[in-house]
């Protein structure tokens, strides 16, 4: 079986496009030369890739497999012209990495202006998310490390390494005129209502992890909430409750954490490439600075915890 790139860019852009015209125009090929490039990789492996219908086009399983492969293929052959050009001292400088929004808050941003004074023509592209989102892209090669909140279970996924940077205690929040504002106990919370953020894991958000290790039934959740923002506005709107880091919540001077006394499990930030993979040479040297970033967080945190 010969595939060549040409057949898997065909297959990217008509997936991307939803059409044989759009992938035909985004490539500059006409359409008859398109649906060539499918036919010639349908014939490479051995099977229909594609169903064409009068609404459009449609993979079929063993196309959906092949397109896992052609975007891993394809992400890592532009990291191989990243690589070479970063050698070689040719072309821009670019990284591209995913981050939860308390990775771009802690992190991320912090390091900016170190990262501009060492490469001034450094272009960093974020792709916000937490692990369970952008795994995947780190795993075909579209980003080449993840800043996140680790899975609580990391089995399975061995294809990954995981450096712990910080860790953070979590918090019940509420705005301060919260009726529960007081409580002591997880279990006076059982019957409130919630707000979460992003799942962690493939099911399960934070919060849900909570509830069951504590052994209570599933919490009331009011809202689910992909962006930060939605999450903060929610608790400082409503009688909602939520489940926030200091950092996350400290800028809203109407949200308190509650005096909960039982122990919550903390959040572990940390940095996440692909194990056995090699950075880019910028790449590299960012991923050094996010650790030495963590270290300064974390005594910050020491600090703190210690007054």
């Amino acid at each position: 079986m010969a595939l060549k790139l040409h057949q898997l860019e065909a297959l990217i852009a008509l997936v991307d496009k939803g059409s044989i015209r759009g992938a035909a125009r985004a490539l500059a090929l006409t359409q008859p030369a398109l649906s060539s490039r499918i036919a010639e990789l349908e014939s490479a492996v051995g099977g229909t890739l594609v169903h064409r219908t009068a609404q459009g086009a449609t993979l079929t399983p063993l196309g959906q497999a092949m397109l896992v492969h052609a975007r891993t293929i394809d992400n890592h052959v532009r990291k191989a012209a990243r690589d070479m050009a970063q050698l070689t001292d040719r072309g821009a400088t670019s990284i591209a990495i995913g981050a939860s929004p308390l990775a771009e808050m802690e992190i991320v941003a912090p390091l900016l202006p170190e990262l501009q004074l060492w490469e001034p023509s450094v272009t960093l592209s974020v792709t916000e998310g937490q692990f369970q989102e952008t795994s995947v892209a780190l795993r075909e090669g579209a980003l080449e490390l993840v800043i996140a909140q680790f899975p609580p279970e990391k089995q399975g996924l061995k294809m990954f390494q995981f450096e712990e940077l910080v860790t953070y205690p979590m918090h019940v929040v509420a705005r301060s005129v919260h009726p529960l504002a007081r409580a002591r106990r997880l279990a006076e919370l059982v019957e409130a209502k919630w707000v979460v953020g992003a799942a962690t894991s493939s099911s399960r958000s934070t919060l849900e992890e909570l509830f069951i290790e504590y052994g209570f039934a599933r919490p009331k959740v009011a809202v689910h909430a992909n962006a930060i923002t939605m999450v903060q506005a929610s608790l400082a709107a409503s009688d909602l409750l939520g489940l926030l880091v200091r950092p996350l919540f400290h800028g809203w001077p109407q949200l308190v954490p509650l005096p909960i006394e039982d122990r919550i499990r903390p959040l572990r930030l940390g940095l996440v490439t692909l194990a056995g993979a090699q950075l880019t040479p910028v790449a590299a040297r960012f991923a050094e600075m996010v650790r030495g970033r963590g270290r300064q967080v974390a005594k910050e945190l020491a600090v703190r915890r210690g007054r």
